[in-house]
């Protein structure tokens, strides 16, 4: 698994190391713990040498798993962070930085193709802007707000059929959204979800409080949502929205619009990733978003 996004593990009264994306926290017997959205990880910090398609890294600091929770191996067997370096102590370096540092790369930057599918997703060390699937003419850079380690840039605002979403005192424009691989869903603040329902032909539902939409979508439902960054409208396909049929009425989905508690910034994941090719600098922060060919 391949996530550019970190989270952190509350209550650690010690120090907390990072290493690419991933965040490990230091105990006096040096053992270590590093914790994601997909569970924890307990073991020690090792240095080898990592090979990734043509590329080795020597002496690269990875964390050799002494137990797991919440952990799934039959999917995955580790996680490549490629978070920025400020999410590491004293200077620690990343999978990118080493990249960079030993000429293997001429710049530090990565691109990401997420395909549907289980397979076939690429990741692009080396030229990655030159990637044959980007259409060049649909293309927006982004720059880097906050001083995090994270991939943190504006987003315009969410269209629904060509038009702005908008709703009264809700902030729905120019939010601030980090771009994540190691996200599914699009997240965004319990504020924001009815606005982004209700722009979608969804309703709430009253027995739970959970949002539902037509698990069919809108008329021209590839049409119904879109994300604009930089001026450049990026649509998404409706079935990279569909989550699950609802329990109570099968004409209605759950969708990959979810909550996060966060309320000054928003998450997108796969469900919009999905639809663009994007290039990532490890060292700026800076995002670039291509539209895809057909």
């Amino acid at each position: 698994m391949v996530n550019t996004g970190i989270v952190t593990t509350e209550g650690c009264e010690l120090k907390s190391k990072a290493y690419g994306g991933l965040i490990f926290h230091l105990f006096c017997g040096g053992e270590l713990i590093f914790a994601t959205g997909s569970g924890s990880v307990h073991g020690c910090l090792v240095s080898t040498d990592v090979t990734i398609g043509n590329y080795v890294l020597p002496n690269l600091p990875i964390l050799a798993a002494r137990d797991t929770e919440g952990f799934d191996g039959g999917y995955m067997s580790g996680i490549l962070g490629l978070a920025m370096n400020k999410t590491s102590i004293d200077n620690q370096a990343t999978p990118i930085d080493v990249l960079h540092t030993t000429g293997l790369i001429s710049t530090p930057e990565v691109g990401f193709r997420l395909t549907r599918q289980g397979t076939g997703s690429e990741i692009v060390f080396g030229n990655p802007h030159s990637y044959p699937h980007a259409d060049q003419g649909k293309k927006v850079e982004l720059g880097k707000q906050g001083e995090d380690g994270l991939y943190r840039v504006k987003l315009d605002s969410f269209l629904a059929k060509s038009a702005v979403i908008t709703a009264s005192n809700v902030k729905m424009q120019d939010i601030d959204v980090i771009v994540d691989t190691g996200t599914t869903n699009i997240l965004v603040s319990e504020s924001m979800m009815a606005p982004l329902y209700a722009a979608l032909c969804g309703m709430q539902d009253p027995s739970d409080g959970t949002f539902l939409a037509p698990c069919n979508g809108p008329v021209n439902p590839d049409g119904a949502l879109a994300l604009k960054f930089g001026g450049v409208t990026f649509p998404v396909k409706w079935e990279d929205l569909v989550a699950r049929p609802s329990a109570s009425r099968e004409d209605l989905c759950h969708l990959r619009i979810q909550q996060t508690p966060a309320e000054d910034y928003i998450l997108i994941g796969a469900a919009f990733l999905h639809n663009v090719y994007h290039v990532i600098n490890a060292a700026t922060g800076r995002v670039t978003l291509y539209g895809l060919k057909p």
